[in-house]
């Protein structure tokens, strides 16, 4: 029966008569029909079975509609029970159904719809082809006008929003979520219904495992497309981050011991640290590969960057920054994003700066988020395969790298961006080897190209130093720049190749390279280059140390062999070997040898390296002693008939007009006194034999003996026996002139050799020796006055240039001086300090030569001003003697700072220059060697026991307390007044590093505030340093001071009011504050206001990012801070723009800062603008009404009269000097604009803001008057008076004419009359338009008038009290 029910119906399908198959299905029993179809169900024509009967089956009638379901639900359960079965099939019988599901009655389709919610309720999985089905049964009805649901009819549209919210109310699985996504997709939903999908799928990811997040986050992305695609990425964003934040908190949880009992807790957490990294991975590339395709993504994923480069902790974290970097590979948005993320990191660099200076903005945004950190995690993230974030991050780390460059290299935040990329470059190498080729192709391109190249070439020592192995895999792109060494200046290309040191001493392909680059250097015509090439040979010889004693007559003897001639084999993985090194250094020095035929800068170069390449190879230092004697030979002439052993002819030549230096005696001989004085130290320490012992003595006798030699015919030689012209001409402008200063200098070099010399050879233990340091220092000093006496004075006719006699200007002459700095140091300690008994005289003898002590302090000054140019490795090498200057010189200032008197000049000038080298010396430790400043401290202020860096620092600040109240207190102070700002100056380094939270601050700030209270010190530089030190004090430990109030009300009585009848009530609280200090104390205050703005503006575009991005914050609070700081301010300038200002800067300043605050307030409204714009029931809050008010009544009314005020006494300075303050008056005709812009701008958004408000934000407001056309009363009457007095002068000389005629007197009289009467007349009217201009003044100024003085102006003077015009 069954088969011929079958062969019946196959046979109506296949002839498509659908009449009679419904009329046969109908007719047999229902069970009898799926029985069949179950049968054809499975094979190839199962789903044109399913076809055919759903086609036969038309719903016309009950039985064909019960049959028709009874069809879909057998269909659907054998889909789905076969999941795993043939899929296309599944499939094409998924499609049959969905192609007949529109013909299906209302009540049909929802009992299909009901079965999927039922197996969702369930928890069935929703897996396979049967719920495709679902999206085509929800459209189905959606699509219908009205549908009736158990009774009830709806719009097809509200049924879908019921299922929706149905199938949202139900818990989901992951499978479910992943499932369902798919089907909402094919609905096509609109974005309110999407939203409650999103929300859904929001609370689905807090409960899945970190695996099934991948799909979901793809499907979700899948369904919104370009319809909420900012939505979609805020939770995802959201999501992750809360991940990270939460293994974070529990990892420390368990680094404190918390989790310290569960042996397999730590396990557990790798694991899932592990996971999400693997889902974070794959939801970054699933972003990324649709953000090809999906520009409304990348729209608003920039939307949200942009939107949080003032909230760092929003947008740099470690999930962010892999997707912005990640989008960053696709080119049209790279730049974007890179910059974006750039500008975050700078704003977030300068608020840390800002934060570290002021309390206030750290009460006020409280954070603690580590930048460092979420890029470490990042880059150990990218392990897993994230090439496309590791190469975002090299390019963003090259990006932070360029900011450290330019003028603005040495802020705050490009430093710190500059550390940044210095910690994640090496990182990201180190854990990825083969983006290291990149990396250092692109450092060496920045090196060649960049304007500051040496954070570059740091970068690339520290991976020298740190990856060596790795970087010898890429040699050949570490050897291209050293083609271009030469076009390197000589600073960075010592840096260069003393960053490239680790890999030489391990690639002898690469030592090769760079010994053939450099002797080719060594013989271009460039001499830059050819310092270049010494200073590398050098370094060649400083670093391969010899172990054992070289023989000095290959050392001596000239080398003619090429260097490609010596065959050198190196064990490259051995730090250094013996044979190796001897046959390079004898090979280099044989090579630097035919230095001393180049020019002298060269020599220069070769003989200021030696002494280092002495103390670092001490082998080698006979070798070099022979060298430089035998070079000092050509030039010395030590017969006992020579008065002068220096050969002048021979060091200087001259040829024509030229003159030129060929050999610097006072370097070599400074070298050799140097290098002497090294070997004879070591020989004492030293217990091993030398193995050319004799040698060495012969060579250390034959020195001793020349500078013997030098020492006593130099000593007491007169200028004449150096074999200077004394009456010669010393002008730049001639030959002989520039010979003759030549000449001065090179012997100048000498003496300070041999002081360098004679002092470091007993010369503390005995007086003979200390009287000839002395006599040569004289010696020395006449050459000096010699030369600075005649330099300016005009050559004789006939000489210099043409033969004219025109007089010279004067040339200042500069000396540079060769003693050593540890010879200075020394001579310091010996002239400044107490010594033993044995040295007691000999100490004296420097102690009371003042001229010598400020040339020792000369040449401390000039090493301090090279610092900066040093490598690492020159600045430690200096910092010993630094140390010890800084000790002895701060004993001294501390000892006689303030006690001598003050009319020695001599004493006075000492001790200025000892306490400005000793700043310089503070702040150079604080700059370069912050990580050893409490040892420096110690050594300082001679306190070795356990005291922490705040104490030490505080302890320095006693010092610098005691030095200035001697000072203050001194009865003839004024001379030492200008040192007393150096010592404020000091205190302010040693603050900076103080904790902002310690006690010792605190003392600090309560002992400078009571000074300015008390005392008066009518010196403006004085009191400008005191004033800044107050205030940085102020602002570092308190969030909310009265101390910018207090000043601001002295200014005001100090300077007066611009208004002449107005008396300013006198405070007297701050002494400081005088006549004379005023205008300076009004700059510090008003560039204490400036910055104060800008940390209100910092808060306030944080607190608009919050808004915009959506994120928390303590609103009350921020905003309370911010009322408070406001109103601080307005209080200051209210006093300021009321005072009568001195034209200049000052004014300048005011008008800026002014202008800064209308700026500000135009940004905290704009804030309530967006907040009206993206928040439903906003309501303005009482501190912004109360900021509103004040600046309405305390700055709006006084601010346009302010500005007539300038502009008068602009004007009656220009009557004064007509024409010189041209300059000036354009300067103010652009600053004035600015100011009334910046306040119209400001009324005008806060017009907008009371219409959405519906508060009247105006009430206090003075409205800005129209400036394009004024009537200006003082102008008028100037006019109309000079017009008067021309006619009164006219009447008067006519009057003077026809006085002598008798005929005419009667009709003279009768004129005059008639012309009184007109003058009269004419005077009158003069005074009746004076009087209706004066009217139409008032009235325009009415407003301004009445606001600006309530009461009308008595006779008498009007007094202004401190709290005037307060709100």
């Amino acid at each position: 029966m069954k088969d011929k029910l079958g062969f019946r119906v196959k046979e109506l399908i296949a002839n498509e008569e659908w009449k009679e198959l419904e009329d046969l299905l109908l007719n047999t029993e229902d069970e009898w029909v799926i029985e069949v179809l179950k049968l054809r169900i499975d094979g190839p024509e199962g789903p044109q079975w399913v076809g055919g009967h759903l086609s036969a089956l038309s719903c016309n009638t009950r039985e064909s509609t019960s049959l028709r379901l009874k069809i879909y639900e057998n269909v659907l359960k054998r889909v789905r029970n076969e999941a795993s079965g043939n899929e296309r099939a599944a499939g094409e019988l998924i499609g049959v159904l969905m192609v007949h599901v529109d013909s299906f009655p209302t009540h049909a389709v929802v009992c299909l719809i009901d079965q999927y919610v039922e197996c969702i309720k369930n928890g069935t999985p929703l897996q396979g082809r049967w719920v495709d089905l679902l999206a085509k049964l929800i459209t189905s009805l959606s699509q219908k006008e009205e549908v009736t649901i158990s009774g009830k009819p709806m719009a097809g549209e509200d049924y879908r929003y019921q299922i929706l919210k149905t199938l949202c109310d139900h818990p989901w699985s992951a499978e479910t979520t992943t499932s369902l996504l798919p089907v909402f997709k094919d609905m096509d939903l609109p974005k309110e219904e999407l939203q409650d999908v999103i929300f859904k799928v929001e609370r689905v990811l807090k409960e899945v495992d970190y695996q099934s997040v991948p799909p979901i986050i793809y499907h979700l992305i899948l369904l919104v497309r370009g319809k909420l695609p900012g939505r979609v990425l805020e939770v995802i964003i959201d999501y992750f981050n809360k991940q990270e934040c939460k293994l974070a908190h529990d990892k420390d949880k368990e680094a404190n011991g918390i989790n310290s009992m569960n042996l397999g807790s730590e396990v557990i957490e790798d694991g899932k640290y592990s996971d999400l990294t693997e889902a974070t991975g794959t939801v970054i590339l699933h972003l990324t590969h649709h953000a090809q395709y999906n520009p409304a993504l990348v729209r608003d994923y920039l939307k949200f960057i942009k939107s949080s480069t003032w909230l760092t902790e929003r947008l740099i974290t470690p999930f962010n920054l892999a997707l912005s970097l990640s989008l960053a590979s696709i080119e049209k948005y790279q730049n974007q994003i890179l910059e974006s993320i750039k500008s975050c990191l700078l704003k977030s660099f300068r608020q840390e700066e800002r934060n570290r200076q002021s309390q206030w903005l750290r009460e006020t945004w409280e954070e603690d988020f580590d930048i460092t950190t979420a890029f470490r995690t990042t880059v150990d993230n990218c392990i897993m395969g994230w090439d496309q974030v590791s190469q975002g991050l090299v390019q963003l780390s090259f990006s932070l790298l360029e900011s450290g460059g330019g003028p603005k290299g040495e802020t705050y935040a490009s430093q710190r961006a500059v550390e940044l990329a210095s910690v994640v470059l090496p990182l990201i190498i180190k854990k990825q080897p083969h983006l290291a080729r990149s990396v250092v192709s692109q450092m060496s391109n920045f090196i060649l190209s960049a304007s500051t190249s040496v954070h570059y070439i740091q970068i690339l020592g520290h991976l020298a130093k740190s990856l060596p192995l790795l970087l010898m895999e890429h040699l050949n792109v570490i050897r291209e720049p050293l083609e271009y060494l030469e076009f390197l200046s000589l600073p960075d290309a010592t840096h260069f190749l003393h960053a490239l040191l680790p890999l030489l001493k391990m690639s002898m392909t690469l030592k090769d390279a760079l010994m053939i680059t450099l002797r080719k250097m060594l013989f271009s015509k460039k001499v830059d280059s050819r310092q270049i090439a010494v200073r590398g040979f050098l370094q060649f010889l400083r670093h391969f140390r010899v172990m054992g004693t070289l023989p000095s007559s290959q050392a001596s003897t000239s080398f003619s062999s090429s260097l490609s001639t010596v065959s050198i084999n190196a064990d490259v993985h051995s730090v250094f070997n013996s044979s190796t090194n001897e046959a390079l250094s004898l090979e280099l020095l044989g090579v630097l040898r035919r230095c001393f035929s180049q020019q002298h800068e060269v020599k220069s170069t070769l003989y200021l390296g030696l002494y280092d390449v002495c103390r670092a190879n001490p082998k080698l230092v006979v070798n070099i002693l022979e060298l430089l004697l035998q070079q000092s030979k050509c030039f010395l002439d030590l017969r006992p008939d020579i008065l002068n052993p220096v050969t002048l002819k021979k060091v200087i030549a001259v040829q024509g007009d030229t003159v030129t230096l060929v050999e610097p005696m006072a370097d070599l001989l400074s070298t050799l006194a140097t290098c002497i004085t090294y070997y004879e130290e070591r020989r004492e320490h030293e217990t091993g034999d030398d193995d050319n012992e004799e040698n060495a003595t012969i060579v250390l006798n034959e020195i001793c003996s020349a500078f013997d030699i030098l020492t006593e015919k130099l000593s007491g030689c007169d200028l004449e026996d150096l074999g200077i012209d004394v009456k010669g001409d010393f002008s730049t402008g001639s030959s002989s002139g520039q010979k003759n200063i030549l000449s001065a200098k090179v012997m100048i070099g000498v003496f300070d050799s041999l002081i360098q010399h004679t002092f470091s050879h007993g010369a503390l233990t005995s007086e003979e020796k200390m009287q000839t340091v002395l006599n040569l220092f004289k010696s020395q000093r006449k050459i000096v006055e010699l030369v600075r006496e005649k330099s300016g004075k005009p050559s004789k006719k006939g000489e210099g240039s043409k033969g004219r006699g025109r007089p010279l200007t004067k040339t200042n002459t500069t000396f540079k001086s060769h003693l050593s700095l540890q010879v200075t140091a020394n001579m310091l300690v010996a002239s400044l300090s107490e010594l033993s008994s044995n040295s007691f005289d000999c100490c004296n003898m420097l102690k009371n030569n003042h001229e010598l002590q400020l040339y020792l302090l000369s040449i401390v000054e000039e090493a301090l001003s090279s610092v900066k140019g040093l490598t690492l490795s020159g600045k430690e090498r200096l910092l010993p003697h630094f140390r010890i200057i800084a000790k002895v010189l701060l004993e001294e200032c501390k000892n006689n700072l303030g006690c001598s008197d003050s009319s020695d000049e001599r004493q006075v000038m000492r001790l200025s220059r000892s306490l400005l080298i000793l700043d310089s010396l503070i702040t150079i430790f604080y700059r370069f060697y912050k990580n050893k400043l409490e040892a420096v401290l110690k050594e300082m202020l001679g306190r070795n026991d356990d005291k922490n860096l705040n104490a030490l620092l505080h302890k320095l600040c006693k010092y610098c307390q005691k030095m200035l109240l001697r000072i203050i207190h001194h009865e003839e102070r004024k001379p030492l007044l200008k040192d007393a700002s150096i010592v404020v100056h000091i205190m302010m380094t040693a603050t900076q590093e103080m904790e902002h939270g310690s006690h010792e601050i605190e003392n600090v700030q309560e002992w400078v505030l009571q000074l300015c209270k008390d005392q008066d010190f009518d010196h403006c530089g004085l009191a400008e340093s005191m004033m800044n030190l107050l205030f940085k004090l102020s602002d570092q430990i308190k969030a909310h001071h009265n101390l910018t109030r207090g000043i601001a009300q002295e200014l005001h009585h100090k300077l007066g009011d611009f208004e002449q009848d107005v008396e300013v009530q006198e405070i007297g609280k701050y002494k400081m504050v005088t006549e004379i200090t005023s205008p300076a104390i009004l700059t510090i205050i008003l560039s204490h206001l400036d910055d104060v703005l800008g940390l209100i503006e910092l808060a306030v575009n944080k607190m608009k990012a919050c808004v915009v991005s959506g994120t928390n914050y303590n609103v009350d609070k921020v905003e309370k801070y911010i009322s408070m700081k406001f109103s601080i301010v307005m209080i200051a300038i209210h006093e300021i723009i009321q005072s009568a200002l001195p034209l200049g800067a000052s004014t300048d300043q005011t008008l800026r800062v002014v202008t800064k605050l209308y700026n500000v307030l135009s940004l905290y409204v704009k804030y309530y603008l967006d907040l009206y714009r993206l928040k439903n029931f906003t309501q303005i809050s009482d501190k912004f009404e109360k900021v509103v008010h004040m600046s309405g009544g305390m700055v709006s009314v006084p601010v346009y009269p302010m500005i007539t005020y300038i502009e008068g006494a602009q004007r009656q300075a220009g009557q004064k000097k007509q024409g010189s303050l041209t300059a000036r008056a354009i300067k103010e005709s652009k600053l004035i604009p600015s100011l009334i812009f910046a306040v119209e701008q400001y009324e005008k958004h806060l017009i907008i803001l009371s219409r959405k408000s519906k508060v009247n934000l105006m009430q206090a407001m003075k409205l800005s008057t129209t400036r394009d056309f004024r009537i200006m009363p003082v102008a008028l009457m100037e006019v109309l008076q000079k017009e008067h007095e021309e006619e009164v002068d006219e009447e008067r000389l006519s009057d003077e004419e026809n006085a002598g005629v008798d005929e005419e007197v009667h009709h003279n009289d009768e004129a005059g009359e008639e012309s009184l009467d007109n003058s009269r007349s004419k005077t009158d009217t003069d005074d009746t338009r004076k009087r209706k201009f004066l009217s139409r003044e008032n009235k325009i100024d009415v407003n301004r008038s009445k606001t600006q003085r309530k009461s009308s102006v008595p006779p008498a003077k009007k007094r202004r009290g401190p709290n005037a015009g307060n709100c």
